[in-house]
């Protein structure tokens, strides 16, 4: 049963509270593949709420173009890009903020948003399709997609 302070004659404040903090339980279990523990009654009055222990693992893209996110399905080895990685999330700059999204969350965006089926020769040519730097080496698989698409899966900004 959720803290019920004796000013709160109806109940209405408690259940409020519980249920703002079951929303903000599952989101955050669901963005960090986490469990957050709720905090005991004694941790209530210390203004406690949750204890967050979590599993992160960050990959950092530093910004660019501010008109365009680049993307990495394939190393200029040919093995799996940054986007296949091992990170949990990955941390965007941007000019102001980074923006962090579930790794997962931008492969499912990017398979949403990109042509697989078209490959493009410039780098200038590559919205939301595909382009490899093949005629000078490299065995890479790249695509853009604009900053205002990530808006469209959670994420968390971070000001710098």
């Amino acid at each position: 049963m959720a803290y019920r302070n004796k000013f709160d004659k109806t109940g209405r404040a408690s259940k409020e509270g519980a249920k703002a903090e079951q929303v903000f339980k599952d989101i955050v279990d669901e963005f960090f593949d986490s469990d957050i523990e709720a905090s005991d009654f004694t941790n209530q009055l210390k203004h406690i709420d949750f204890h967050c222990e979590l599993p992160l693992t960050v990959d950092v893209k530093s910004i660019k173009d501010p008109n365009t996110i680049w993307i990495e399905l394939k190393n200029v080895q040919g093995k799996d890009g940054w986007l296949h990685g091992e990170a949990t999330h990955i941390a965007f700059e941007r000019p102001a903020v980074f923006v962090l999204v579930k790794r997962e969350h931008l492969i499912g965006l990017v398979d949403k948003l990109v042509d697989m089926d078209t490959l493009v020769d410039s780098a200038s040519d590559c919205l939301y399709k595909l382009y490899s730097r093949t005629k000078w080496g490299r065995k890479d698989l790249l695509t853009q997609i604009r900053p205002t698409d990530l808006t469209s899966i959670p994420y968390l900004l971070i000001k710098k």
